[in-house]
């Protein structure tokens, strides 16, 4: 039960699929203005719809899985799935995210399938054509916000979740690239292409700069643009995002200097820990 169970989460990506859900949830609140277990169900269908996006990608790359050492114990390339079972599990997670959707509005289901059209007809085949597929990848992190808005009622013209899409569209290129910085030989080994094909490692970890402190600038206007209201939260925000520029401005330094994958590890972690921290602010703003 608990070997079926971890095959069924590594399949739908429950790891990634979580978060994902938790900016949906956090869009949602941002509009009603306050936590509730209206905003937990609409993010659990895009955590749903999520899976199955996710467990697509791995269908649809299973033979390059089989050669990467991050990606070869996954459900597909260890034969633990049929083809057949794979596929209905993928069904079976978009019928449960669209069914919860569906409880909001036609809306939140349209964006909900918006997010896997783009992942895996557009930004999956790219990723086997270019190394700059990432640009048109980001936009798959900024359709579950997207989905939240309007499950809660609010409008996809609204200039506040425009601004809510785009902060989280910056962060990821930063966060990809670090990827492809760490695993690098084994995307090149299963046919992908990759950014230092074109770059050499100083210079993405330089244009990663500019990427991390775009990311950081735009915290600093969810309080000017009133979607972060109190004041307490937004001083909060804003020294956070001080603090983390001022970070990776000295973590880029010792990276380009010393070459040190210890601080790439690093800039992983707390970037990523720092748009988990936004999101858990913008949730105690409306409590």
């Amino acid at each position: 039960m608990r070997k079926d169970f971890k095959n069924i989460a590594t399949f739908g990506k429950f790891s990634i699929s979580l978060p994902i859900a938790l900016s949906c949830y956090i869009a949602f609140v941002l509009f009603t203005g306050q936590p509730g277990w209206n905003g937990i169900l609409a993010a659990t269908g895009i955590f749903f719809m999520s899976a199955g996006a996710s467990a697509l990608n791995q269908f649809q790359e299973q033979n390059r899985d089989k050669l990467m050492q991050r990606t070869q114990n996954r459900p597909l390339p260890l034969g633990n799935f049929s083809k057949r079972k794979a596929l209905l599990m993928i069904v079976l997670f978009w019928i449960i995210g669209t069914s919860i959707l569906l409880t909001f509005n036609l809306s939140a289901v349209i964006w909900g399938w918006a997010g896997v059209v783009w992942y895996n007809l557009i930004y999956t085949p790219l990723k086997t054509r270019t190394a700059f597929s990432v640009f048109p990848g980001a936009v798959v992190g900024a359709i579950p916000p997207i989905a939240g808005w309007c499950a809660a009622g609010g409008s996809a013209l609204d200039f506040r979740i425009h601004f809510i899409a785009f902060f989280f569209f910056l962060g990821q290129m930063p966060h990809f690239w670090l990827l492809v910085l760490k695993y690098k030989n084994q995307y090149k080994s299963a046919g992908f292409p990759v950014i230092t094909d074109h770059l050499s490692n100083s210079q993405v970890v330089r244009i990663n700069l500019i990427w991390f402190i775009a990311t950081f600038i735009s915290a600093l206007f969810l309080p000017i643009l009133d979607i972060i209201t109190k004041e307490t939260t937004s001083w909060i925000a804003f020294i956070s995002s001080i603090m983390m520029i001022i970070w990776i401005i000295r973590s880029t330094i010792e990276t380009t200097k010393a070459k040190s994958p210890n601080q790439l590890r690093k800039q992983f972690i707390y970037f990523n820990s720092f748009y988990l921290w936004i999101m858990l602010l913008a949730i105690a703003d409306k409590i």
